[in-house]
């Protein structure tokens, strides 16, 4: 799979490349721009040394590169962070409290974002009956939402 030239939004990373490949890119622009911002400030301090440091040329990211990386963080963030994980987190057993405190956030909050995330699930289920959640994984997700953890 080739790269494209650059990603102008999450979307476009989303459907160009799978994960791995946009955390090889991410990590590739990130090292280019550390790399370039390290040699800039041993220049700025003075304490720069061609023999120590290298003598290439280490060119800031252009603007695209900057916007690429913007996505690809993005891409991958959304990626990592599906509802998906807390609903496999759920039926293997994690509390409520657990989730929330992982996630740094409100048990409440966790619980309605998963809700709302089964109830697309199960939309998406009512239109095409082999993806999304059927009646019955539908019925059990709403019943662990609604049950607050006991800590």
């Amino acid at each position: 799979m080739t790269t494209p030239e650059h990603i102008a939004t999450w979307h476009d990373a989303r459907y160009d490349m799978p994960v791995s490949r946009q955390m090889e890119r991410y990590n590739e622009l990130s090292a280019k721009d550390t790399s370039a911002r390290a040699r800039a400030e041993l220049v700025a301090r003075g304490t720069y040394d061609p023999a120590r440091h290298g003598e290439e040329d280490r060119p800031p990211l252009t603007v695209a590169e900057h916007v690429e990386l913007l996505a690809l963080a993005e891409c991958i963030s959304r990626t990592v962070r599906h509802p998906s994980n807390v609903h496999h987190a759920l039926l293997a057993g994690v509390t409520w409290a657990d989730i929330a405190y992982v996630v740094d956030s409100d048990e409440l909050v966790v619980r309605r974002e998963y809700q709302r995330w089964a109830d697309n699930q199960h939309d998406l289920n009512q239109r095409y009956p082999h993806l999304g959640m059927t009646p019955d994984e539908y019925a059990a997700a709403t019943t662990r939402a609604a049950v607050a953890s006991d800590r």
